[in-house]
């Protein structure tokens, strides 16, 4: 008699197939990989833009207590001194290697527009003229609210050393060491 045979080994194995590999990488994670890489890009760069722009978030709270300050004493002329210099402070945080910081007058003004060409002179108007001549007056009559917007929205519109000047209203500046200015009260 011939052994029987099971039918069960006469079966071949079952091969398993090759295990999935991580590379190539499939579509869906070459997106996920930009998206992660495109993200942390703007993170840096909108980190770096608010870290560049954080000195006009000071000046702008600075100018704010300034004007709350001349609201409650009603001294103009030391509301006025008080713009002055923080125009100046701001002026050189933007500008530290271009600012002539000795620059008075006329040519003062002409600066603060030239660097904001979209208050459109408004510095170089009555309104800044105020600027330079009510601070030598005993009791000057200014519009002490125009000349905070004014004041505020230099700080938020002017162009930092960062940004070009457009070639139209390039503002002329010297290289000079920094001027002390007094500190205001």
């Amino acid at each position: 008699m011939q052994p029987t045979s099971s039918p069960l080994d006469q079966l071949a194995d079952i091969h398993l197939p090759d295990s999935v590999s991580w590379w190539p990488l499939a579509p869906g994670w070459w997106i996920l990989i930009a998206l992660i890489i495109v993200a942390t890009i703007g993170f840096f760069i909108w980190r770096r833009r608010k870290q560049q722009n954080h000195y006009r978030v000071i000046a702008q709270q600075e100018l704010a207590a300034s004007y709350a300050h001349y609201q409650q004493s009603q001294d103009a002329a030391n509301y006025l001194h008080s713009l002055s210099v923080l125009l100046r402070r701001t002026a050189l945080t933007a500008y530290p290697q271009s600012f002539n910081a000795s620059i008075k007058g006329q040519e003062w003004l002409n600066w603060l527009d030239a660097v904001c060409p979209t208050l459109n002179g408004n510095f170089s108007g009555e309104l800044g003229q105020s600027l330079l001549s009510s601070a030598y007056q005993k009791n000057p009559q200014i519009d002490a609210a125009r000349l905070q917007q004014l004041c505020a929205d230099w700080i938020s519109q002017h162009r930092n050393h960062r940004q070009k000047l457009s070639t139209s209203k390039k503002a002329t500046v010297k290289k000079v060491a920094p001027v002390a200015e007094a500190s205001h009260v």
